[in-house]
């Protein structure tokens, strides 16, 4: 059985019998002729459209719509028979602005003209059947929307000019024609000939029972489309944070999390970065303004970091030979990485055995743009261990991709002021053929570690969320991931299983 031979629906029925007959027929008359839900009528039409039993053709028109009535139509009311006198004219109107502009259309138009009387200037009417004319005519568009090719040729003129002016708009609408064809006529024909089943009922059972006869089913069309379906889910960014967060806990990592805002000691002092280094300038970091951590006191640990920073303190290092200044430890920032997290989690360690990760956002002062954002995710972790070195923490972050689907990761050398020997991740991308950079990784530092009270190695690791996720869903543009595009978000691919990405 051919496609425009399978019988139809009951609903096909209906919209085939509703456009029977007519030349054509609009989607809100068919709703209203047939007595079906708009949504059912918009399903049923893909069905009969698909079997070339219902044509559809799209066509535009535009409506003008009167926003606000023209001033110098108040002025024609004003005015009368008789005319009326310039000054209380002029005083009758909100604004001389107004009013200027009501006299100059008014007298462009012709209808109008001032005239001298006696000490007194007036405004009289010029052309009486001209301007009453249009009155009528802006009467009738009020509240309405006409059609453009239904406004009389001698109002099309004024009608530009009021949409020029901002009094009218012109609205553009999509109409949809539809029309049963011939072969829709004769399946029509064919349907209300037959007698079909559409499901077995007690009733159906009955008849059965008594009759001995088997009724007819109507077989259904599994060709036929089906109408699209966008179940609740989470968002993207969301799904692949879970994912992380799951690689990491089944490596044994535990989760950490933090403020947005934190101190300068914790975001940077802590981790040996210098108080005049470039990255804590205005032009880097977000600072809250007028606002400080007062419970920072150099005594103790932030002692001891101070110490480290001036001149080593007891790490062996001659340190970055500044006097380091404790209200500049003191600001609050936006934290720019979750390093300021995962420093913590060391001092609080106590020197114990740790592994922990943290994903969450850091917030730079960027220029927003393709692969730019001010706002992004972060994940971090550490491991604090006897005995460990370079070979472990390659081995950790290269377990790390592999188990989010990528096997070709290398490490090379780099520079950061809180790691050494310090690497730089780069990740293999097939799909471009380069290898590309996802995050900073090393040993931490003596001048680190030892002001924290940890003497053991510990290894770190700091990557962003957002490129690796670009590279899974084929995004040239970060920005694509939060613009809230309904259709991308409904349309895009599955994340594949972490055994099949990339």
């Amino acid at each position: 059985m051919s496609e425009s031979e399978t019988p139809l629906h009951p609903l096909e029925q209906t919209v085939l019998a509703s456009l029977k007959g007519k030349e054509s027929m609009d989607f809100d008359a068919l709703v209203k002729s047939s007595g079906l839900g708009s949504d059912q009528v918009r399903r049923t039409l893909s069905w009969l459209t698909s079997k070339k039993l219902v044509e559809s053709k799209e066509s535009s028109s535009r409506s003008f719509v009167l926003v606000a009535e023209p001033a110098e139509l108040l002025l024609i009311q004003r005015v009368g028979e008789k005319g009326f006198p310039l000054g209380k004219l002029r005083e009758s109107f909100k604004s001389n602005q107004e009013f200027a502009a009501a006299l100059g259309n008014a007298k462009s138009s012709g209808w109008v003209e001032v005239r001298q009387k006696g000490p007194e200037q007036y405004v009289v009417l010029k052309d009486r059947d001209g301007a009453h004319k249009v009155e009528k005519f802006v009467d009738s568009l009020k509240g309405e929307a006409v059609k453009e090719d239904g406004i009389p040729a001698e109002h099309k003129g004024y009608v530009s000019r009021l949409v020029s002016r901002g009094l009218g708009r012109l609205v553009e609408s999509k109409v949809v024609s539809l029309t049963i064809t011939q072969a829709g006529v004769k399946a029509l024909g064919q349907a209300t000939s037959q007698q079909w089943v559409e499901r077995i009922t007690p009733e159906v059972t009955a008849k059965i029972r008594l009759t001995g006869v088997a009724p007819r089913l109507r077989p259904i069309d599994v060709r036929a489309p089906a109408s699209a379906f966008y179940p609740g889910r989470r968002h993207p960014v969301k799904e692949f944070i879970n994912e992380v967060r799951e690689v990491y806990l089944s490596m044994g990592f535990s989760e950490i999390a933090g403020d947005s805002i934190q101190s300068s000691f914790w975001n940077f002092d802590a981790l040996f970065t210098p108080q005049d280094h470039p990255a804590r300038e205005l032009q880097d970091t977000f600072y809250v303004k007028d606002a400080r951590d007062l419970s920072i006191q150099r005594k103790g640990l932030v002692d001891r970091v101070a110490s480290a920073h001036e001149d080593g303190g007891d790490t062996g290092s001659k340190g970055w030979r500044y006097s380091w200044d404790v209200e500049e430890a003191r600001r609050l920032v936006l934290r720019t990485h979750n390093t300021a997290l995962t420093i913590r989690a060391t001092s609080e360690s106590g020197g114990r055995d740790t592994r922990v990760f943290s994903v969450g956002k850091v917030y730079r002062n960027e220029s927003l743009d393709y692969k730019h954002l001010a706002e992004l995710h972060q994940m971090e972790g550490i491991v604090i261990a006897d005995g460990l070195n370079l070979r472990d923490l390659m081995g950790v972050l290269t377990r790390f991709y592999a188990k989010l689907g990528m096997s070709r990761v290398k490490l090379w050398p780099s520079y950061f002021p809180y790691t050494e020997p310090s690497m730089q991740v780069m990740v293999y991308y097939d799909k471009v053929g380069k290898w590309l950079e996802m995050g900073g990784s090393g040993l931490f530092r003596p001048e680190v570690t030892i002001p924290l009270g940890v003497k053991k190695p510990v290894i770190a690791w700091g990557c962003g969320l957002e490129r690796l996720l670009m590279l899974r869903l084929g995004v040239q543009d970060i920005r694509e991931l939060y613009n809230s595009d309904m259709e991308w978000l409904r349309m895009r691919r599955e994340i594949a299983s972490t055994q099949d990405i990339l």
